[in-house]
């Protein structure tokens, strides 16, 4: 068997380069295609996750807005084990709210007195609710009365002891 070589070096050299074009071009178009394909899967999740967030913080921010409160009445009672305080609240706002917590202060100093935490301060649109508050309050003192709902909203009264 004989073998065959080709005498022209120049056209065996030609050849491979321009297979070696074609082949590089090709690993580099895949790279591209595979590159863009990520990023626009990337760019999708993100867009769709800052969606989401944004959503939220509307509807949150919403809620907040619609929720109102109004003090019925705030007595001052001595009958109570000790002395005590009674703050009477309605929902006048188109969705039901929840009282976490009513903060007493001082009305003149704006030091906070006393805080008293709440688990139970449901309250259905149009609805209302009392809550006691057990404090040694003096008579002719002025208080500010702050109420927490679990929606972070925050109202306030000030009042007058007896």
């Amino acid at each position: 068997m004989h073998k065959i070589y080709f005498k022209n070096k120049k056209y065996r050299l030609k050849n491979r380069h321009a297979l070696a074009n074609v082949v590089t071009s090709a690993i580099i178009l895949s790279a591209v295609s595979i590159m863009g394909v990520m990023m626009l899967q990337w760019s999708n999740s993100s867009l769709t996750t800052q969606k989401q967030a944004i959503e939220e913080t509307f509807s949150t921010q919403t809620n907040k807005i619609n929720e109102d409160l109004i003090f019925d009445n705030v007595w001052f009672s001595s009958t109570c084990p000790g002395k005590c305080i009674n703050v009477t609240m309605s929902n006048v706002g188109t969705l039901g709210l929840n009282v976490t917590q009513i903060d007493l202060i001082n009305g003149t100093t704006l030091k906070n007195l006393k805080y008293f935490y709440y688990t139970d301060g449901g309250i259905v649109t149009s609805g209302s609710l009392s809550k006691n508050a057990t404090y040694s309050w003096i008579s002719g003192g002025d208080y500010d009365i702050t109420v927490h709902t679990d929606r972070e909203n925050q109202f306030t009264t000030s009042v007058i002891a007896p």
